[in-house]
């Protein structure tokens, strides 16, 4: 069995999904240690194709333009598809977007299986265009791997092709580290305005320190959490090495996920898919205070590994955020939990080993 991993974009300083792109890394690199598997992804148009290697995985870059208003989670090309004959599975990331479009079409010409893991990236595309009438192109996807039960519900109609395969985190390399803790609250990840950080800015004052840490892919919406944090020790960092990263996990006292269904300018979103965050600071021993949002209620055990609260509601917030501050034991023995449960259930070999068993499977039908 040969397996090839699409992903529009790769997990490298110039991320754009963050997590969704760490999630293909981490899956190849574990179903590598079984079977051949090659990473597909793409770069800008006027660089060459290149291919390296890293250990067993393979990977694969191709010069794509950007679909329709240079949506960077959207490219298109087709120089990929000659080399797909050599694969028996191809597992895209991403719907609806033009590369899986062309993959699932590939897929259907010539008898290989395909199936869809959903980041919520994306973006117009043919199957955009085809659902308007009533075509739906997910009928032609072999297996519908998904990362929660959140996820899963948006899939029902699929049920009998969808499975839950979850996912994980190297938990021998974000470990606890052998430094104090600072009386601080964390964030990590995009600065968009669907992950609710502008609540939570409003949630603290000067009493409270917070480190913003990620990219900013909206201009507006970073001025105006600039604006919130006026008078407040919020500090941003828009760029952190992965080690960098770790130890922020580790010396934070808490990290905060305050993503939303419904931000301030009516965006509107099925929420977190899951949390990788969540899980990596779990892993670094640090609790998390996540809202009710998607699947962040299948990462964190409430009142064990840290706290859920409702979405939108930066009074909470705060008082969760204080409720730590005022007993570090306690935030101490919920990140202890924490980094047992992402340890007992949550590795990426056991992710690996469901995605095998629907490729087998697939196969063998």
């Amino acid at each position: 069995m040969r397996v090839a991993q699409i992903s529009p974009t790769y997990f490298d300083r110039d991320s754009i999904l963050g997590g969704g792109e760490r999630f293909v890394l981490e899956l190849a690199r574990s179903l590598a240690v079984n079977v051949p598997v090659t990473i597909i992804t793409f770069s800008k148009p006027d660089l060459r194709p290149t291919v390296r290697s890293e250990g067993a995985l393979e990977i694969r870059s191709y010069p794509a333009v950007r679909f329709l208003k240079g949506n960077r989670a959207n490219p298109l090309s087709a120089a990929f598809l000659k080399d797909l004959r050599s694969f028996d599975c191809i597992h895209c990331h991403g719907y609806p977007n033009a590369i899986t479009d062309l993959s699932i079409l590939f897929a259907k010409l010539f008898r290989k299986k395909v199936f869809i893991t959903d980041h919520h990236s994306g973006g117009v595309c043919a199957s955009t265009y085809l659902s308007k009438l009533g075509i739906d192109t997910r009928r032609l996807i072999d297996g519908f791997l998904l990362l929660s039960e959140h996820n899963a519900q948006q899939y029902k109609s699929f049920q009998a092709r969808a499975r839950v395969i979850g996912a994980g985190v190297d938990s021998d390399h974000f470990y606890p580290q052998d430094i104090p803790r600072e009386r601080r609250a964390l964030f990590v990840g995009r600065l968009i305005s669907v992950k609710g950080i502008d609540y939570l800015i409003e949630a603290v004052d000067r009493d409270i320190p917070l480190r913003v840490i990620g990219p900013s892919y909206d201009d507006r919406y970073f001025e105006h959490l600039q604006q919130l944090a006026v008078g407040k020790r919020v500090e941003f960092r828009t760029h952190a090495s992965e080690n960098e990263l770790i130890r922020e996990y580790a010396s934070a006292l808490v990290t905060v996920l305050p993503s939303v269904y419904r931000d301030r300018y009516g965006t509107v979103t099925s929420g977190e898919l899951l949390g990788l965050v969540a899980l990596e600071s779990m892993a670094c021993g640090t609790p998390v205070i996540a809202t009710r949002c998607g699947g962040l209620p299948e990462t964190i055990e409430d009142g064990v590994s840290g706290f859920l609260v409702p979405p939108n509601d930066p009074a909470a917030l705060r008082e969760k955020i204080c409720f730590l501050f005022d007993r570090p034991e306690i935030a101490r023995a919920m990140g202890e939990a924490g980094r047992k449960r992402v340890v007992n259930d949550f590795r990426w070999k056991a992710v690996a080993k469901r995605c095998m068993d629907v490729y087998t499977e697939a196969l063998q039908r």
